[in-house]
């Protein structure tokens, strides 16, 4: 009788492996006991059991502004003319703090106030937000990540949150076959169901990019990973995903592309929609129209339901310098993307035109003068003319339309935006100057039926203090380009 085989046994390449990751584990230990910090696992797991023993929960009124973050989620409360803010977080080159505060903006009041809630997740920043009427008000958060304070742990949630704004309490809900843990994702709300695609995750030793796509009824409680037909999105992190009546759209974004060793990161330009067909969902690829923004991540992006319209602002482009070195370009245009038609057109406040003489054109001139093709889009109350340059006029005072200089939100990335009774709202994000990211504290709103100008809520006060040396945030950026490049193409 032959003997039997151990189903415990494992080859000597696996037993290496986890004399490997014992010894890193141990060094890690030691590391962060040099550092003052504990295991970032025993730190969430600490913050988890903290939140589950408040019993009831509080609310009070900020007596300023919240404080600089990005990769927050800025959400349109589903019932009330508020905003809700979850999460972020705020580096300034040593340390990184990282929020699980739930707030509430009131625009008629121009106030803010904090909630409290039993059970409540642990801080986290690059998260998925969607807020339902449904149930007397739902808040969804997905995944996410935490960084500890020395930037030397991260760790990816997989998990979701549902808060309820009728009892002011969060629930973990658990539910199988779910997407795996990530960040960097976006999530939109189709009907009932939630739609999660991409992000990455990276744990120390490789970082990876996701193209899979799951979605999760509402009703059902049931993640499914939704498989669908034609070409969709490559793997990415930080693209554009937005609701199109029962379809979605998806634009841009970033990855990192391994060529032989080496791996160099790459902005997507694409623009994709997934749309049902024969009880199953189809991708197929849109051009977007002469007007379509150049390859970019970390865009800020609302949808104005009413209009079927997106608004997207800002986001960092990858520039190449030389062969071996990238600049980020950042971005400070506001483009809206028609969602019927899958095509882009430039904004122009009306605030940023004004009427001064000038010499009257010649026919000959008028007709040597470039056409650009201009858009005319209305609603019930208002005209606007988008996309295209400001075109000549040739009236009896020789007027001509010029463009003055841009108030308003600063370029940008990683910033919050939503849209609530048709007015835009935008807070904070990263401002990269001179080999430096700072965090900012701004809020503007723009009324989307005038579209005349930026209105400031918040004002920037000048630019925090950056503690980190130039030279060593680059080095660790350029490692691993680290998670978000440092904290922008990924996020």
């Amino acid at each position: 009788m032959g003997k039997k085989k151990n189903k415990n046994k494992v080859s000597g390449a696996v037993k290496t492996a986890a004399k490997t990751e014992k010894k890193l584990a141990s060094k890690l230990k030691k590391e962060l006991a040099n550092l003052g910090e504990e295991d970032i696992a025993k730190v969430i797991a600490e913050i988890e059991r903290e939140e589950a023993k408040r019993s009831q929960a509080t609310e009070k009124t900020l007596t300023g502004p919240p404080s600089a973050r990005a990769y927050a989620s800025l959400t349109p409360h589903p019932l009330t003319n508020e905003l809700i803010m979850f999460g972020g977080e705020y580096h300034n080159g040593q340390t990184t703090v990282v929020y699980n505060e739930l707030l509430f903006f009131n625009p008629e009041k121009n106030s803010w106030r904090q909630v409290k809630a039993p059970g409540g997740p642990p801080p986290r920043s690059a998260h998925q937000a969607v807020a339902t009427p449904a149930n007397k008000g739902e808040l969804w958060v997905f995944g996410g990540e935490f960084t500890s304070p020395t930037e030397t742990q991260f760790h990816h949630y997989k998990d979701l949150w549902c808060f309820s704004l009728a009892e002011k309490k969060w629930e973990k809900v658990v539910a199988p076959n779910g997407p795996s843990s990530r960040s960097g994702h976006r999530m939109v709300l189709l009907g009932r169901k939630l739609f999660v695609f991409g992000g990455y995750n990276d744990d120390g030793r490789e970082c990876r990019y996701f193209d899979d796509l799951y979605s999760f009824c509402l009703d059902t409680r049931a993640w499914i990973k939704v498989a669908a037909g034609g070409r969709g999105p490559c793997a990415r992190s930080a693209c554009l995903m937005l609701p199109a009546a029962d379809n979605l759209i998806i634009y841009g974004g970033f990855s990192r592309v391994k060529e032989g060793r080496t791996e160099r990161t790459h902005t997507h330009t694409e623009l994709f929609r997934l749309g049902a067909k024969n009880g199953g969902y189809t991708w197929r690829t849109l051009t977007g129209g002469p007007f379509a923004p150049p390859a970019r991540a970390g865009q800020a992006a609302a949808v104005n339901v009413h209009s079927g319209r997106a608004y997207v602002f800002g986001g960092i482009s990858d520039v190449e310098e030389t062969e071996e070195e990238l600049r980020g370009e950042m971005s400070d245009e506001l483009q809206m993307l028609d969602l019927e038609t899958g095509k882009w057109h430039n904004v122009t406040l009306r605030a940023e035109q004004q009427s001064t003489a000038a010499p009257a054109q010649t026919s000959q001139e008028q007709d040597e003068a470039p056409k650009e093709t201009v858009t005319v889009v209305t609603d019930e109350v208002f005209t606007m003319k988008l996309g295209g340059a400001p075109a000549p006029m040739t009236v009896a005072e020789d007027v001509t339309v010029t463009v003055k200089p841009k108030s308003g939100p600063s370029a940008r990335m990683s910033a919050m935006m939503a849209v609530q009774r048709s007015t835009l709202y935008l807070y904070g994000g990263v401002l990269e100057k001179d080999d430096k990211q700072f965090y900012l504290s701004d809020m503007y709103s723009l009324d989307l039926h005038k579209l005349n100008e930026w209105k400031t809520i918040i004002e920037q006060p000048s630019l925090p203090d950056w503690l980190g040396s130039d030279s060593e945030e680059y080095e660790t950026d350029s490692e691993d380009d680290s998670e978000e490049d440092s904290d922008s193409d990924d996020e």
